[in-house]
């Protein structure tokens, strides 16, 4: 009988360490906070021209607002691409806004990040540090892998961030 109780009380335990493991496990995009992933920066081709930044960007389970993204070496503006009369437009963005449980991506050819005056020092295979503010108040430190220019995106990055031309 003893014997009886101590399986019955190990199965029990088992099943609520089941049943724990599965109700504590929240997915990724459950959580409110957002993420920021595979960040690269392509190098200008000409020295003392703007670089071009890249990554992607996910909200959780509440929208987001990027509102800036700063760096101790370089100034940095949020950029969309736009066509007017036929003519690509770069012009600069005063945020961006990610739905809830969406993700946006910042591509060659698309959204990017202008880096201006970023030393002539960084060279491709060095890292950029970027923090990422939200309209929350949240902030999002990276180091951003630099690329050299006119390269794609860096070789372990380039499924989650596929490379549409140059800047």
């Amino acid at each position: 009988m003893m014997r009886l109780i101590g399986w019955l009380a190990c199965a029990g335990a088992v099943g609520l360490l089941i049943v724990a493991m599965v109700m504590g496990t929240v997915p990724a995009e459950a959580t409110t906070a957002p993420r920021v992933t595979a960040a690269w920066v392509r190098l200008a081709a000409v020295p003392g021209r703007p670089a071009a930044g890249y990554f992607t960007l996910s909200a959780g389970a509440a929208p987001v607002e990027l509102v800036g993204v700063v760096s101790p070496l370089a100034r940095i503006e949020l950029h969309g691409m736009s066509m007017a009369g036929g003519v690509m437009r770069m012009d600069a963005l005063p945020s961006v806004r990610v739905a809830a449980n969406e993700r946006t991506s910042f591509a060659p050819g698309g959204r990017h990040l202008m880096l201006f005056n970023l030393p002539a020092s960084v060279k491709p295979g060095a890292t950029v540090p970027l923090t990422f503010r939200f309209a929350s108040g949240t902030t999002i430190a990276v180091d951003a892998v630099a690329s050299a220019a006119g390269a794609d995106a860096p070789m372990a990055m380039e499924t989650r961030t596929p490379s549409h031309g140059a800047h």
